[in-house]
């Protein structure tokens, strides 16, 4: 269950797409942008789970596609090599239009050490025709643990 009052993790204007200046008021990284989290267990009791939320404007697309991708993905150490880390995927889904430019990815972390470092990444979607891509803002990311069993902080922090 999402926390009522998500905790703000990261506000501003990233642009992606296809056509650079379209929003002259967002940096444009292009066609993906991922931004590191750490997500700390404060409640040892609580529940192993949160969702991470993606806001954006101008999210429309075409019916008949996926949408835009959002991939959460856990960066591990890797016990046979030290100081190496094994990304593994948490959760996906996909941004339409008719998700009213907001969507939650859940996250499990049952099992997981924490802190736990993920990356919360947005992809354009890439099977509409080149030039046809939609262009639009990401504007916040929130962690909406359930009775702040989770708190994140944007960045990888040990």
């Amino acid at each position: 269950m999402l926390s009522p009052n998500p905790e703000l993790v990261w506000q501003g204007r990233v642009h992606l797409g296809d056509e650079p200046g379209v929003f002259g008021d967002a940096g444009y990284s292009g066609l993906t942008v991922e931004f590191p989290v750490t997500l700390a267990k404060l409640d040892p009791t609580g529940p192993d789970t949160t969702a991470l939320v993606v806001e954006t404007e101008n999210v429309e697309t075409f019916t008949g596609y996926p949408g835009h991708v959002l991939t959460a993905t856990l960066y591990e150490e890797d016990p046979g090599r030290p100081d190496h880390f094994v990304p593994t995927v948490l959760a996906t889904g996909s941004l339409t239009g008719a998700d009213g430019n907001r969507k939650e990815l859940a996250i499990d972390l049952a099992g997981k050490a924490s802190p736990a470092f993920v990356g919360v990444r947005v992809r354009v979607d890439t099977e509409v025709p080149p030039g046809l891509y939609d262009d639009f803002v990401v504007v916040r990311l929130s962690n909406g643990s359930a009775g702040t069993a989770f708190v994140a902080s944007l960045g990888f922090h040990a």
